[in-house]
């Protein structure tokens, strides 16, 4: 019998998926375990692997799509198999030699793109529109069901470019043929690169940034990292760890700092789970911490060692990737002293940490005396936050590091 390759559901939250590249072709022979296709989601990137031995029949939708969760996108079955495909009505007619049939509903036909007054477009393309100036009426959509999607504006847009009159032909030429000389090299985008790609242009598209910085002297908080891994040998807690405690511990008093953006609402989040940001050779993830404003300094060293293993053996879940309400990303061990992040959309801020730098600084007795300071950059989306309570949180978690005692007020 044939069976149906459909689009999972690899998190609780993950509503679609966007298909990256068909690493079977029709006609392949596939084996139980192979991987047919890559997919990405706004969170994780992953593999679709035949549940069946057989013949990949028929692919429903190509690179570059969303897909729902649960859409059909491709037929394997037996290799004597027939497979019958009625383009001309919404059903796959499947035929085996017992001669049973299986009628189930096309999803990848084309449809009109616009249903009643509402056209038919992914949310990254409608946004694009907007910023380009694109008129969706006047757009064909090549994604799921007709619907319109981010290619289809950019071919839209290109192709007026190219029908619009030309400068001089000459020079043209000559800038063209100098770009060309000048590349040496390319490469194609990986998954995972069009996947941060896609979701960074998003943010700056949507969230107005505003970041703004501090500076704290963190002696304190190395004397307690220090006293706490002479305690408790088996673990070694990080400043990263010990960030995302003060952090949450912050969000827990102004909550309206833990919040996102939901069309005309803002949904502000009854719990706090913050997102570390990774690197990884191929690019960049946020696993959570969930309920770090819970936890204390061991249990958030142990979770967070745990997700930065599993990212960096490609074994993060999709809930681990998900429910983040607020992100730390620490550049400080590739000696940045400071730089302005983007926000992880939904959430509206994002803190960015800088390394420890020995300065002369001068203290309450007027004294120029060392310091181990810190620079801390927080991007917040000023249409949730203003900019006083953006610094009223900065303030906080800087208080926390120069006096971690602080904390149990």
């Amino acid at each position: 019998m044939a069976t149906e390759i459909k689009m999972p559901q690899l998190g609780l939250t993950m509503t679609e998926g966007t298909i990256d590249e068909w690493i079977k072709k029709e006609g392949d022979i596939v084996k139980k375990g192979d991987a047919l296709v890559s997919i990405s989601t706004d969170k994780i990137v992953s593999e679709i692997e035949s549940e069946v031995d057989g013949i990949l029949h028929k692919i429903y939708v190509q690179d570059g799509e969303d897909v729902p969760v649960q859409g059909l996108l491709a037929i394997v079955g037996d290799v004597d198999e027939q497979i019958t495909i009625n383009t001309n009505s919404p059903k796959i007619e499947s035929q085996d030699n017992m001669g049973i049939e299986k009628n189930e509903e096309k999803n990848s036909l084309p449809m009109s793109k616009i249903q009643g007054n509402r056209i038919k477009a992914s949310p990254l393309a409608k946004k694009m529109a907007i910023k380009m100036g694109a008129d969706l009426t006047q757009i064909t959509g090549t994604g799921y069901s007709g619907r319109i999607i981010q290619r289809d504006i950019l071919s839209h847009e290109q192709n007026k470019v190219k029908n619009e009159p030309q400068g001089d032909i000459k020079e043209t030429h000559i800038q063209a043929k100098s770009s060309t000389e000048s590349m040496k090299s390319s490469e194609p985008l990986t998954s995972m690169r069009k996947v941060i790609g896609k979701r960074m242009v998003e943010s700056k598209l949507n969230a107005p940034h505003v970041t703004i910085t501090t500076e704290a002297n963190v002696d304190q908080m190395i004397a307690l990292r220090s006293k706490f891994n002479e305690k408790n040998g088996e673990i070694c807690l990080s400043y990263t760890d010990i960030l995302v405690k003060m952090t949450a511990t912050a969000l827990r008093h102004i909550p309206m700092m833990n919040t996102s953006i939901e069309e005309d609402r803002i949904i502000i989040h009854d719990k706090i789970n913050i997102g570390v940001a990774v690197a990884l050779d191929g690019g960049l993830v946020v696993p959570v911490v969930r309920d770090a404003d819970r936890k204390g300094f061991m249990a958030i060293s142990k979770d967070v060692k745990d997700l930065a293993a599993k990212a960096r053996d490609n074994k993060l879940s999709g809930d681990e990737l998900a429910g983040g309400t607020f992100t730390i990303s620490n550049l400080g061990n590739y000696e940045v002293d400071a730089f302005t992040p983007i926000i992880n959309l939904p959430e509206s801020a994002i803190l960015g940490v800088g390394r420890i730098v020995k300065k002369p600084i001068v203290n309450e007795n007027d004294e120029i005396v060392p310091a181990s300071m810190m620079v801390l950059s927080l991007s917040f989306d000023h249409r949730v936050v203003d900019g006083a309570l953006a610094a009223q949180l900065l303030k906080m978690i800087k208080g926390y590091l120069e006096d971690p005692d602080q904390m149990h007020l």
